[in-house]
Parts: C-alpha cells; sequence; structure tokens
C-alpha cells in the first residue's frame, strides 16, 4: 500500500455542477413534459383497444354494442370513445417535483361526469395506468432533462 496521498484536482467544480444538476432536476417543466407523455401514451393504448398490460379489451356487452350500432358507432373494436368528451377531459397538474393526472370534473352529453366514468371504465378496462413502457419512457425523458442541463453547464 502507498504512502502517497491522492490529490483531486477541480473537485469542486465538479460538487458545484452536482449541486446544480440535483436543484435543477426538480423543475416544473421536466414535469409537465411527463404528463403530456403519460397523457398521450394512454390515449394512444386505449384508442388502439389495448390496457395497460397489452391485452385487448373485454368486449363491449351484447346491449351497450347494440345501442352504439344504433347510433352510428362500431362496436368490433373496444376503445371507449364514443363523444370524445371523457378523453378529452384527461389533463394533469405539475410542480416542481410532482404531476398528477386526472379527468376534468366535467360531463359529457348525457350529463355523466368524467371522472366518474372513467373510475368506472378503469374497473372493468384498466387504461388509466402507468405500463412498463411508460415507466421506460419517463425515464428516458428525465435522462434526457440531465443531459441538457448538463451540457448548459
Amino acid at each position: 500500500m502507498s504512502d502517497e496521498p491522492v490529490v483531486i484536482i477541480g473537485l469542486g467544480d465538479i460538487i458545484r455542477r452536482i449541486r446544480y444538476l440535483g436543484s435543477n432536476i426538480n423543475d416544473q417543466s421536466l414535469m409537465s413534459e411527463i404528463g403530456l407523455f403519460l397523457i398521450s401514451q394512454i390515449q394512444i393504448r386505449t384508442a388502439e383497444g389495448v390496457d395497460v398490460d397489452g391485452n385487448a379489451f373485454t368486449p363491449y356487452s351484447p346491449g351497450y354494442a347494440l345501442f352504439r350500432r344504433r347510433k352510428g358507432r362500431s362496436a368490433s373494436r373496444v376503445n371507449l370513445f364514443f363523444t370524445g368528451s371523457m378523453m378529452s377531459a384527461m389533463t394533469f397538474e405539475a410542480d416542481s417535483d410532482e404531476v398528477t393526472l386526472f379527468f376534468q370534473n366535467t360531463s359529457d352529453p348525457s350529463g355523466t361526469r368524467n371522472p366518474a366514468k372513467a373510475f368506472f371504465l378503469n374497473q372493468e378496462r384498466r387504461f388509466f395506468a402507468m405500463s412498463e413502457e411508460d415507466r421506460q419512457g419517463v425515464l428516458r425523458i428525465i435522462d434526457n432533462h440531465i443531459d441538457r442541463l448538463r451540457r448548459r453547464r
């Protein structure tokens, strides 16, 4: 074992950079980007008729399928889209270290409140959740954010 000291040059600069990154990781714009990403993932997946695990949604009940056909809507592929009210009510709130996705408390043309509709639909067809692919996408967004911050310094 050597008795020679180890000298680290430029440690102060490294510490400053780490502090800068740490103080800027919690950023409202980052949380907003994550919120927008998650909403788009949920909407895309739902429009394709698959749940958070990638499984096809359970078919519409015969009575509801008949109702949809009578209203001129397709009943062959379940995509939870009838008027578009519920999906367009999906939004988020973001602050510096948290993002919350939710449905605005508006109603569809029948008067059904969108949060209640989403809650009950999610019981049978789990669409309002994060998949593993979504989690990986969020991690990529965070990594890109850190890379942008690193390049700024």
